[in-house]
């Protein structure tokens, strides 16, 4: 007869969720940075990826935290919520309220779903507990067409002409062709 020891959950490590892709990319970037990385970051991400579930990235919740996902939390006793974007190091010149990564918070966010919790130690040691509020973009969802952006007015051709129904490699119109919203004239 086989002994197996299970281990109740904890109630303050939650499961969580991580795509393939960022998985990979994050095991990479530790396998070539980690050694100019601070230990406890190293380690607190190692241990969060080690406990995650990965899944592809079509599959992946809409509503978990995935690398550039932007999100609100709110710390555990403050009325007030806080939008940040998880991000790799390096990476806050392109989001106004960018968490790195190896931040504890960063850490601490990525594949958590909408409504769930976590504690982590703060930057004094003393424990903190967040709860993600909402999801207000995930990449992964948005690509795979699961993500409800806001409406947006529409885009009415005002002069210039289309050659053919190509708009360039960006994907962007030519230059010769001006938008305006339908409310503006």
């Amino acid at each position: 007869m086989a002994c197996e020891l299970s281990r109740a959950p904890d109630p303050w490590l939650p499961d969580i969720k991580v795509t393939r892709q960022d998985f990979r990319d994050l095991e990479s970037f530790l396998a070539t940075k980690s050694s100019q990385l601070a230990w406890w970051s190293v380690g607190y991400l190692v241990r969060e990826l080690m406990r995650a579930t990965v899944m592809d990235d079509g599959c992946i919740p809409a509503e978990a935290i995935t690398m550039g996902s932007r999100v609100e939390i709110r710390e555990a006793g403050k009325d007030s919520t806080r939008v940040v974007t998880l991000s790799y190091p390096g990476e806050s010149e392109l989001f106004r309220d960018a968490i790195s990564i190896l931040s504890p918070v960063g850490v601490a966010l990525i594949g958590l779903s909408t409504g769930q919790s976590i504690r982590y130690a703060g930057p004094d040691g003393i424990p903190v507990t967040i709860e993600v509020v909402k999801i207000l973009y995930q990449p992964e969802a948005d690509k795979y067409g699961r993500f409800k952006p806001r409406p947006i007015r529409p885009l009415v051709r005002t002069h210039g002409t289309r050659r053919g129904d190509s708009q360039g490699s960006s994907g962007c119109p030519p230059p010769s062709i001006r938008w305006r919203t339908n409310n503006s004239q």
